[in-house]
């Protein structure tokens, strides 16, 4: 609408003023014969109501004529009221007005059935031939409980169908005041509109402009706002350029406001990221760094499920070490595409060209974890369904980076450890690791755990390395070694000190039980078969000597013990067991 067309329509509140006080007149006539009807529909309802109260009481009338004369001609009053009831109150429900009405009508139903089930027709069906418990069912009062609870509730819809009826008898006194009080008013509204009309135009000319103005000021101060598009064509024209220009700064500020928020969130994420490989750093084994992993790896791809899973010794397995979310299967090698191709690969709607590992669903992504080419593992990654496959695979490309590392240099510290505490020929712990072992033993027998020690030496070692060489001698202690591996108990210390010379370190373990393993382990020597290169090497045997730790004694007093009782067994004739406490016992003797 242009500014001519305006100024024409300030004459169109003459006319509306006409026609609203003609609309409110008929409006008026309208609702005082809605008022006569609802009065008339309330009386209905009073007097449905009385009636329903009338075929109550003359059920009740007519249950109690018949139990106390015992005529059948009495219960008619109860038969029609019983038929005629449902309908009463089925008009009643269809006339009521609120849901507290209806409610009320459900409970005097409910009373009544209530009462014709628990006290009218045990009457009726007592009264022929058990008349004294007729009688004394209606002297119990229960009816007439029942019954004042129905006179009750019909009492109170009487009573508020009687305030309806107040209420509709005020309102049209009300109706009639206001049509005298519209007449009034449109006579004095006329006196005024010319002024009031006056200043609305001015109002309609300078309000869009103030708040195009105020509009500029919060463009300027927060970034972005909207006016309305009001007004004259051109005033609307002119706001409709205001709020595309604000619309573009906004979205400039959110787009900007966005991009940082993504920046402080990536960066978060990178130093959650730089605190994992602060962590893996600080781990002492493989076994340390999963567990750190199989915690960091769900904060790091949040929204998935996953698992980490390593290459065993032999390289022809894929084991799980972490696992997060649902349960994943482990793919084995050759069948999984990240490995075949040294790179992230997934399957789903971003390449549905790719074919998936065998044996597992669609919808994954695959990283491989590569070290200086070593392949070390992979880890896989269950999406969510509203992730962003993009953002997700570059996040995983980063964490599995610096998970290849990390376990690189685990695996390699593990090596290194291994090699420093093991004997490289047996696989048994070396001198060093084993007197690292027995110093933690003595401190924690301190407490009065027992510790046992077990010396053992080959008999005519030497005699058996002249006799068939020095690589029949390596194969006979790694023959031994197997079999003092194979009968250590968890948590005990099997080591080579060096040469032909064996120890085992018993924890937890006290003198009778370190004596019947020391026994046990002779015996499996003694049963050996050994040959070298097809060469029968004969039986060969070991002495044993067995110590137990004293009270308050020291380490070394407990390998000199074991050594001595070792020193026994050889002069007793090899290929025997001395208990350390018991030879000295027989010398003394």
């Amino acid at each position: 609408m242009r500014l001519r067309h305006l100024l024409l329509l300030t004459q169109l509140p003459f006319w509306a003023l006409l026609l609203a006080t003609f609309l409110i007149l008929q409006g008026s006539l309208d609702r005082r014969v809605q008022t006569v009807e609802q009065v008339n529909e309330t009386r209905t309802q009073l007097e449905r109501t009385a009636e329903l109260l009338t075929h109550v009481l003359d059920m009740e009338t007519g249950v109690r004529g018949y139990v106390i004369s015992g005529q059948p001609a009495f219960l008619e009053p109860y038969y029609r009221g019983e038929a005629a009831f449902p309908a009463v109150i089925g008009t009643l429900r269809e006339g009521a007005t609120s849901d507290a009405e209806r409610a009320r009508l459900a409970r005097i139903s409910a009373l009544i059935g209530q009462w014709q089930a628990e006290v009218a027709q045990p009457e009726i069906r007592l009264r022929p031939d058990r008349p004294a418990e007729a009688e004394a069912l209606v002297r119990s009062g229960r009816g007439k409980r029942i019954l004042d609870q129905i006179r009750a509730g019909i009492g109170g819809i009487e009573e508020s169908l009687g305030r309806q009826l107040r209420d509709v008898d005020a309102r049209a006194q009300a109706q009639l005041g206001e049509l005298r009080r519209v007449l009034v008013g449109a006579a004095v509204t006329l006196l005024l509109l010319s002024v009031g009309i006056t200043l609305l135009t001015a109002r309609l000319l300078t309000g869009p402009l103030s708040e195009l103005g105020r509009g500029t000021r919060r463009v300027t101060d927060q970034g972005g706002a909207a006016v309305t598009e009001r007004g004259p064509r051109e005033y609307r024209e002119l706001a409709g350029a205001f709020n595309r220009m604000s619309r573009g700064v906004q979205e400039a500020r959110e787009s900007s406001a966005r991009a940082a928020d993504e920046l402080a969130a990536h960066n978060a994420w990178l130093s959650e990221l730089a605190r994992l490989s602060d962590a893996l750093q600080a781990a002492s084994s493989v076994a340390e760094g999963t567990e750190i992993l199989s915690r960091a790896l769900p904060h790091l791809l949040p929204g998935t499920s996953g698992q980490l899973a390593q290459h065993n010794a032999s390289r022809n397995l894929l084991l799980p070490a972490a696992a997060w979310g649902e349960a994943l299967l482990t793919p084995g090698p050759d069948s999984c595409w990240a490995l075949r191709r040294g790179e992230t690969q997934g399957t789903g709607a971003d390449r549905p060209f790719m074919p998936g590992c065998a044996g597992m669903p669609g919808g994954y992504l695959c990283a491989p974890l590569f070290s200086h080419g070593e392949t070390l593992g992979l880890i896989r990654v269950q999406p969510g369904p509203d992730a962003d496959l993009g953002a997700l695979r570059e996040a995983l490309n980063d964490v599995a980076r610096q998970v290849a590392l990390a376990l690189a240099s685990l695996r390699l510290q593990d090596r290194l450890l291994q090699q420093s505490i093991r004997d490289p020929l047996t696989g048994l712990f070396n001198r060093r690791h084993l007197e690292a072992q027995l110093a933690t033993g003595v401190a924690a027998a301190q407490g009065g755990e027992p510790l046992s020690i077990v010396a053992l030496d080959i008999d005519h070692f030497k005699r058996l390395n002249d006799t068939f060489g020095h690589d029949a001698g390596d194969a006979a202690l790694v023959r031994v070694s197997a079999a003092l591996r194979e009968l250590a108990p968890p948590g005990s210390t099997p080591a080579r000190p060096g040469g032909e010379e064996f120890t085992l370190l018993l924890p937890h373990a006290d003198l009778t039980e370190a004596a019947a393993l020391a026994e046990t382990l002779r015996a499996r020597v003694e049963a050996l078969d050994l040959s070298h290169d097809g060469i029968a090497l004969g039986q060969v045997t070991v002495s044993l000597g067995v110590a137990g730790l004293a009270p308050g004694g020291s380490g070394e007093a407990l390998v000199a013990a074991a050594d001595q009782a070792l020193y026994a067994a050889k002069r007793a004739g090899r290929n025997r067991v001395v208990v350390a406490g018991a030879q000295e016992r027989a010398d003394r003797s």
